[in-house]
């Protein structure tokens, strides 16, 4: 059962900004360590994050109506294959398919969240 869809999009130059002025305490108020550990400082540094960003965004609006989460709540990682997935430090109880893009200028997401199924034969 879907709990409900979100999607976000995020002016790149905007974000880059709020990080070239608040420093490295705005990535740490949104993002958990191990969001940028694998994400260098080169050319699409600011695209990442701000993709990371938008789906976190995405996250809140497909599941904020059930559960209150803050941007720290939401872990925004990537599978080994590229393709990108969300955790949460709490149980929400709902899992997620999560799409997320970025050109030069924006970066955008949309994440479905659905009910977690039980295990076992379907009804």
């Amino acid at each position: 059962m879907i709990l409900g869809i979100g999607i976000d999009m995020v002016k790149i130059d905007k974000f880059r900004g709020a990080i070239k002025k608040w420093g490295s305490s705005f990535v740490e108020r949104i993002f958990n360590p191990e969001e940028v550990k694998g994400i260098s400082q080169g050319k699409m540094y600011y695209q990442r994050l701000a993709a990371r960003f938008a789906a976190k965004e995405a996250v809140i609006k497909a599941i904020s109506k059930s559960i209150p989460l803050s941007f720290r709540d939401i872990i925004i990682l990537n599978r080994t294959n590229g393709a990108p997935y969300c955790s949460f430090k709490k149980d929400t109880k709902a899992d997620l398919i999560l799409s997320i893009t970025h050109i030069e200028d924006y970066a955008v997401a949309c994440a479905v969240a659905q009910k977690v199924q039980k295990k076992g034969l379907p009804k």
